[in-house]
């Protein structure tokens, strides 16, 4: 309930403000103990889940799986449906405001996923992929890949190398050319698809291919829309650790939808209220207006 001697100043405003920032409406109504409180509590909770989910905690879409291609590769925006646990995390306001921006971008058109604009040198995590006749034999490997359009403004088609470890503890380097597939430019994963032809000296395709993960930008993939097989992943390294994550974040959402009312509306009982329910008298007299 409402007290006149607490100086709620707008509260409208300060609930927005409060939405904002955890703390910030306080802050504004002079508040300024509440306001620290509010604001360390809740954002240390918020960011306490983030780093325990590896950063992947919160994301405002899950992606679908209708095919058994991966939806990295899918030019138009794949399908996706609503991550419910969003709507808690939002409310911590503008800490959760990027996973917006980031569907915003995810919903776009995405040419990237067979065109290359730029140099790229990153690790590589995949396989080795030799087409015979019994089949694709495939050998697991990892390394370092370097890779350039073959025209300067950018191309579907590459030349480069990838050295990759052997079992022997040695490495062994492999020319890569022809066309590129990349994984969408944002996408909930700190790692990029790619598939890509090998080639020898003079440039003739081999019956071999990579097919595998580089690194991903972080502002591409922080917040961004993930799928299940990333979910996976997660649940996979991270274990019991990744749902703690999550419940942080929710939980840290839900208390500044406390504090956004008790901006609005003020503390939850009034001074004076402890005595009437004791059955003492209410005419006591006022007194002046305090910021609590």
């Amino acid at each position: 309930m409402t007290d006149s001697r607490v100086n709620l100043r707008q509260p409208l405003l300060a609930a927005l403000l409060g939405f904002l920032l955890p703390g910030l409406g306080h802050w504004y109504q002079g508040r300024r103990f509440k306001a620290t409180v509010f604001s360390v509590g809740i954002l240390i909770l918020f960011g306490w889940g983030q780093v325990l989910g590896e950063g992947q905690a919160t994301y405002s879409r899950l992606v679908l799986r209708t095919s058994a291609d991966s939806p990295q590769f899918s030019v138009k925006p794949p399908a996706s449906k609503t991550s419910w646990g969003f709507w808690a995390q939002v409310l911590v306001g503008i800490p959760a405001f990027p996973a917006l921006l980031q569907e915003a971008r995810f919903n776009s058109a995405d040419n990237s996923t067979g065109f290359l604009d730029a140099e790229v040198s990153s690790d590589f995590v995949g396989a080795l992929i030799e087409t015979t006749r019994q089949g694709d034999l495939r050998t697991p490997v990892s390394g370092s890949l370097q890779l350039a359009p073959t025209r300067p403004e950018g191309s579907r088609t590459v030349s480069g190398e990838i050295s990759v470890s052997t079992a022997d503890g040695g490495t062994a380097s492999y020319r890569l050319g022809g066309e590129i597939q990349l994984g969408r430019a944002v996408f909930g994963s700190p790692r990029r698809s790619v598939e890509c032809r090998l080639v020898d000296d003079t440039g003739n395709f081999l019956s071999a291919r990579i097919e595998g993960t580089i690194s991903r930008s972080f502002f591409n993939w922080y917040m961004a829309p993930l799928d299940s097989a990333e979910l996976d992943r997660l649940h996979g390294s991270l274990s019991r650790q990744y749902d703690v994550a999550a419940v942080l974040t929710w939980i840290a959402g839900l208390l500044n939808l406390m504090a956004i009312w008790d901006a609005a509306q003020g503390p939850a009982y009034g001074y004076g209220d402890e005595g009437r329910r004791d059955g003492e008298g209410s005419g006591d007299a006022e007194a002046p207006p305090v910021n609590v």
